[in-house]
């Protein structure tokens, strides 16, 4: 399977906020994992099913802008894809920007995203939508 044109159009999908394309690019019962502390960020958590996962983006589109999302790396291994991309953001609420990688996991089936993991630096998220910094710890 080639997974370039299944991960393409779900970056472009995420991007555009095409409800089409993005079901069109999913399975039914898609899983979201976004990890992270609960309650850390609004959207951490698993998020199962279309529905749900359409309500995690909206969730998420309402705090943060992407200015700019770019692949670095990409590794696949039969059905599973690790893609490694560095993001900009800004925070609605409070007007900061975060930049940082992300570690995006990917499972396939039939040509289309069943589960989409992601790892994130949700401390620098959490101190731009907050608009303050947390406390470090040794």
């Amino acid at each position: 399977m080639e997974q370039a044109p299944i991960l393409d159009a779900w970056y472009a999908a995420l991007r555009s906020g095409d409800e089409a394309a993005f079901q069109a690019g999913v399975t039914e019962d898609i899983a979201i994992l976004y990890r992270g502390r609960p309650g850390l960020l609004p959207w951490t958590g698993e998020w199962h099913g279309v529905a749900a996962c359409r309500r995690l983006f909206s969730i998420v589109a309402q705090h943060l802008e992407i200015i700019a999302i770019t692949p670095r790396l990409r590794m696949a291994q039969d059905d599973r894809v690790a893609v490694l991309l560095s993001g900009h953001w800004r925070a609605r609420a409070t007007g900061r920007e975060v930049q940082a990688d992300v570690m995006n996991l990917f499972m396939l089936r039939d040509g289309r995203v069943a589960c989409y993991e992601v790892f994130h630096d949700t401390a620098a998220l959490r101190e731009a939508l907050a608009d303050t910094r947390l406390r470090d710890t040794p």
